[in-house]
């Protein structure tokens, strides 16, 4: 093999990594955001652990279960949205994925309508202020450790490349 048959041999394989590189690079992104479900944490520089579920109240009948895990649709969620040549876009189609993400703080006036309950009292009509406070709880997100990750794996395809 001459030089130049070696050298276009190494493009046609640098060329074939660079085209899975992005779904690859996709794939550890939505792994690492899985596994901070499984870590009920964000791992940053260290584990950011998740605030717990205020006890309050709502009757929980699984009181043991994992935080941000009702019936699994948010985990489930998280997906590979747009691949490019360039860019990676790993989110969720959930409505409440960005409020869990970022967390969020909202106020609303809820109005009462004036009834009668089954046992016969009466309630009038008011109104009443709510403020919510949802904690921030990160899955998704910028992370050195996964910056760590995206590193080693473009890292060992380059290497396969070369053998």
């Amino acid at each position: 093999m001459t030089p130049e048959e070696g050298i276009r041999l190494l493009q046609g394989r640098f060329k074939g990594v660079m085209t899975r590189l992005p779904v690859l690079i996709g794939n550890v992104a939505v792994n690492f955001s899985l596994d901070n479900f499984r870590r009920q944490g964000f791992l940053s520089n260290t584990l950011e652990r998740w605030p717990a579920r205020r006890r309050g109240w709502r009757k929980d009948n699984r009181p043991n279960r994992n935080i941000l895990i009702n019936t699994g649709r948010l985990r489930r969620s998280i997906r590979i949205i747009r691949v490019t040549p360039s860019m990676v876009v790993v989110g969720s189609d959930v409505k409440y994925a960005r409020v869990h993400n970022e967390g969020m703080r909202i106020g609303q006036i809820q109005s009462v309508k004036g009834h009668t309950r089954k046992n016969g009292s009466t309630v009038k009509p008011h109104t009443r202020r709510i403020d919510q406070n949802i904690p921030r709880r990160r899955f998704m997100g910028n992370s050195p450790y996964l910056n760590a990750m995206i590193s080693r794996t473009v890292s060992a395809e380059f290497m396969k490349a070369l053998k």
